[in-house]
């Protein structure tokens, strides 16, 4: 008996593609066994096949991009079907997941005639993945074109649409329409000197996209403080050897984790995200936090769900956790999803101020550089304290100048006095 194995799901609307194929036609699978690997926008996946079988056929090919429903194999059962699968389906049927009926695109009365080799908007079919990233994006469809004249938009017209608007300067894609300028082309280099070119990772790739059009797509303001840790210092180190013993890290990461949550809790407006098309402020009420992570791979952003209703133990061996997963590639797609305020501390490394980029859909992170020891008047001598630079960054469409510095101020309270987290 044959049966297809269908790529289950990655995630709410979340697309990917095909990294690794582990299997080839002929190989005796068993249920749970890793047969290809799916890379998305935020993590490498490793799919595991939910029969057992001999693979009679590789539906897919490294490079293929896939979304849930997307046939990848074809097995011949040793055993019974899987209870959750279905019979083929006959060719009179709907479209399956892997091929969801396309919706037209509502056109004006009268519009000027298509340019030669495109298809007329009116005529236009968008798949309903492509209309949720249009709207998620801010992108007006009749604007897009498929590729090699379609009469379909599909997610990757939608997505290639954004990339090209950012790539040419174009800015944020819901601006005007019209031909931005292309950007300069690079000096030949080799003429000054020998040069060595290295291909970009596909997570940097990533990463550099959605920085990109994050930066583009909002306004970007940022503000500075420093906390007095000195006091803060000494309580990690008085607890981390019982944290430690719990499991975790007492970092401060972990303990910034659990402060920012009592100031989101005070301003929600640093807790939401700005729905450009409707002109509505959407405030969350989960706190996901999630905290900058150092790979080879790449800047990822694993995230800590419902730090609100956390002890700071539990976030210090959570945070401990996710940590090790990102940084060894052994994320699961939820790990990095959902996050509603970010984290970026480097003060392990160095620096003295970073502005950072704001994680769209976000509307604000926090950066953190070295604590350094700096002189202080006590009103009678100067003494030693650990001053921690911090660095508040927004979107001006949703929080003004005056929240954020009192955003930072009531940071630096609670850091300072964390009983005030309580309050």
């Amino acid at each position: 008996m044959s049966y297809e194995y269908k790529l289950p799901s990655l995630g709410d609307g979340v697309t990917g593609k095909i990294t690794e194929i582990l299997i080839q036609p002929g190989d005796t699978v068993s249920k749970e066994q890793i047969v290809v690997v799916v890379g998305t926008d935020k993590v490498d996946a490793e799919m595991p096949v939910d029969a057992d079988g001999v693979v009679e056929e590789i539906l897919v090919k490294k490079g293929d991009d896939v979304t849930e429903g997307t046939p990848i194999l074809r097995l011949k059962l040793s055993g019974a079907a899987p209870a959750a699968s279905a019979p083929a389906a006959p060719a009179t049927t709907p479209p399956s997941p892997a091929a969801p009926v396309a919706e037209p695109v509502a056109a004006p009365a009268a519009q000027p005639a298509a340019p030669a080799g495109k298809v007329a908007s009116g005529s236009l079919r968008v798949s309903p993945l492509a209309r949720k990233r249009a709207k998620e994006l801010g992108v007006n469809l009749a604007d897009v074109r498929p590729q090699d004249g379609a009469s379909r938009i599909s997610y990757k017209d939608v997505v290639d649409f954004v990339k090209q608007k950012i790539d040419t300067g174009g800015g944020s894609v819901a601006g005007a329409a019209g031909t931005a300028p292309a950007h300069k082309p690079l000096p030949n280099f080799e003429k000054f000197g020998p040069v060595e070119r290295e291909p970009q990772s596909r997570i940097g790739v990533i990463t550099a996209d959605n920085m990109v059009y994050a930066f583009n797509a909002i306004p970007h303001a940022w503000i500075s403080e420093k906390a007095d840790i000195t006091r803060l210092e000494q309580l990690r180190q008085q607890y981390k050897d019982q944290v430690k013993a719990a499991g975790g890290a007492l970092t401060t990461t972990a303990i910034l984790t659990k402060a920012i949550t009592a100031v989101l809790r005070k301003m929600p407006q640093f807790n939401a995200s700005y729905d450009i098309e409707k002109r509505e402020v959407i405030y969350k009420k989960y706190y996901h936090i999630g905290s900058a992570v150092d790979t080879p791979r790449g800047l990822l952003v694993p995230v800590i769900r419902n730090a609100d209703q956390k002890s700071l133990t539990e976030i210090s061996i959570e945070l401990s956790e996710l940590s090790a997963r990102t940084r060894e590639g052994k994320n699961k797609p939820e790990d990095l999803e959902g996050g509603t305020f970010s984290i970026s501390n480097i003060g392990g490394i160095g620096g003295t101020n970073m502005i950072s980029i704001v994680n769209w859909p976000q509307v604000a992170i926090l950066s953190i550089t070295a604590a350094q020891y700096e002189p202080h008047w006590n009103g009678k001598d100067f003494e030693p304290r650990l001053m921690m630079p911090m660095t508040i960054g927004w979107d001006h469409r949703v929080i003004n100048g005056a929240d954020a510095a009192r955003f930072l101020v009531t940071l630096k309270g609670i850091l300072e006095e964390p009983f005030l987290g309580w309050l």
